[in-house]
C-alpha cells in the first residue's frame, strides 16, 4: 500500500514518537545530577536509598553507593590557547617579581644611605604583600597552564602511537542512576562467591588481584544467580563519571601529586604492595580507591573515543581487548590520572588488576 507524502510524514512522526515513548517506558530516565547537591539529597529526590548492601553469605557483605544520572566531559580536553595562557602567567609573574625586587632594592638603598636598620612602615608592608600576591598568582597560572598542556601532549603522543587513547574529550550523558561498589572487590568477597583467592598480596580486606576480565565476569554471573539481581562490571563511561564525581582535575582530589597521595596507593607510597580498601580519602560520591591500589576492569571493549556527544555509551561492538582504568599500586602518578586508559586481553591476569561491580537502580513507583 502506498501513501501520499503528507500521510507518510504523519506516519513517520507517529512511529518515531511511539518508539521514543516505548523506549522511555522501558528505561526511564532519571533527573540529572546538578553537580552540587549531595548524593543523599539526590537519592531523596528520586526516591532511592543512597546506599545498597549485597549479602554474599557467611556474614560477608558488599557495599554499594548510589551514583546519580548526569553529564560530564570524558577524556583529556585540549587546553584553550595554551601558549597564550602560559605567556600571560609568565608576564604576571615577571611583573610581580620586578615589583618585589624594586621594593627590596629601594629599602636596601635607603638603609645604606642612612646607615641604619631598615624601617618597614605599614604602607610598605601592604605594598610588598600586594606585589608578592601578584607573583604567586602569576606563578600558579603559569604552572596550571603549562601542566595542562603537558598532559594534553602526553595524551596526543599516545594517540599518535595508537596506545591508550584518551582524546578527543567529548560530552557524555548517563541517563540512568546506578549503584557502584564503594570499594573494589576484596579477597574475602571473591572467595565467598568464586571459592578461591588468586591474589599475590594476601589480606582478606585487600583488593582481589591477579584476576582477569573473565574472572570478574565469573564473579558477576555467580553473584547475579545467587541474588537474582543483575550484577555487572561498570562501563568505561560509568567508571570515569563516578571517579570524577563532578571534578575536571587531573585526579578527583586535585592537580598535584600531594592531592593524589591523599586518595591513592601508587608507586610513591605503596611500598610495592596493595593495601586494605578504604584507608585513603573517598571522592565526592563516597567511592574509595578509584585511583591506585589496583586498576579496574570495565565492561567495554577497547576502542577510540567518539568525536561528539554520546549518551549511555557501551564502547565499540568489536575488538580484542577490554578496558582497565584507575592505575595501580605500581604505577606512577601520571598513570593514575582519572582520564588515563589501559587495556588488555580478557584472559590476562596480573597482580595489579582488580575490579568493582555495578548494580542497576530502578525508580520506586
Amino acid at each position: 500500500m502506498r501513501y501520499n507524502p503528507p500521510v507518510r510524514l504523519l506516519l513517520l512522526i507517529f512511529l518515531t514518537l511511539a518508539g521514543e515513548l516505548a523506549a522511555s517506558e522501558a528505561t526511564p530516565a532519571y533527573p540529572l545530577w546538578d553537580g552540587h547537591e549531595s548524593v543523599a539529597d539526590y537519592a531523596k529526590k528520586v526516591n532511592l536509598p543512597p546506599t545498597k548492601t549485597l549479602e554474599l553469605g557467611n556474614g560477608i557483605k558488599l557495599e554499594l553507593v548510589l551514583i546519580p544520572a548526569g553529564k560530564f566531559v570524558m577524556g583529556t580536553p585540549k587546553p584553550e590557547r595554551p601558549k597564550e595562557t602560559v605567556r600571560l602567567g609568565q608576564t604576571i609573574l615577571a611583573f610581580g617579581g620586578a615589583l618585589v625586587l624594586g621594593l627590596l632594592i629601594t629599602v636596601a638603598k635607603l638603609t645604606i644611605r642612612k646607615r641604619q636598620q631598615p624601617n618597614f612602615s605599614l604602607r610598605f608592608l601592604l605594598v610588598f604583600i600586594f606585589a608578592w600576591s601578584i607573583v604567586l598568582f602569576g606563578g600558579v597560572r603559569w604552572h596550571k597552564a603549562d601542566q595542562a598542556w603537558v598532559d594534553y601532549q602526553y595524551a596526543q603522543a599516545r594517540y599518535d602511537s595508537a596506545e591508550r587513547i584518551e582524546i578527543p574529550a567529548h560530552p557524555v550523558m548517563l541517563t540512568q542512576a546506578f549503584y557502584m561498589g564503594k570499594f573494589v572487590v576484596t579477597q574475602a568477597q571473591f572467595r565467598a562467591i568464586v571459592g578461591k583467592n588468586p591474589s599475590k598480596f594476601i589480606g582478606k580486606n585487600n583488593p582481589v588481584e591477579t584476576v582477569s576480565w573473565d574472572d570478574a565476569q565469573e564473579f558477576c554471573q555467580k553473584l547475579t544467580k545467587q541474588l537474582d539481581e543483575m550484577v555487572r562490571l561498570p562501563t568505561e563511561a560509568e567508571w570515569e563519571y563516578a571517579c570524577r564525581s563532578g571534578t575536571m582535575t587531573m585526579y578527583y582530589s586535585g592537580d598535584t601529586e600531594a592531592d593524589l597521595s591523599r586518595v591513592a596507593w601508587y608507586s610513591a607510597n605503596s611500598k610495592n604492595t596493595t593495601h586494605s580498601v578504604g584507608q585513603k580519602e573517598p571522592n565526592a560520591f563516597g567511592l574509595y580507591d578509584m585511583l591506585g591500589n589496583v586498576e579496574e576492569w570495565c565492561q567495554d571493549l577497547y576502542g577510540n573515543y567518539p568525536e561528539f556527544f554520546a549518551e549511555n555509551p557501551q564502547g565499540p561492538e568489536n575488538g580484542n581487548y577490554r578496558i582497565l582504568r584507575g592505575g595501580s599500586w605500581q604505577y606512577r602518578s601520571r598513570e593514575c590520572r582519572v582520564a588515563d586508559r589501559y587495556c588488555n586481553v580478557p584472559h590476562e591476569c596480573q597482580f595489579h588488576m582488580g575490579f568493582r561491580v555495578v548494580v542497576s537502580a530502578f525508580k520506586t513507583p
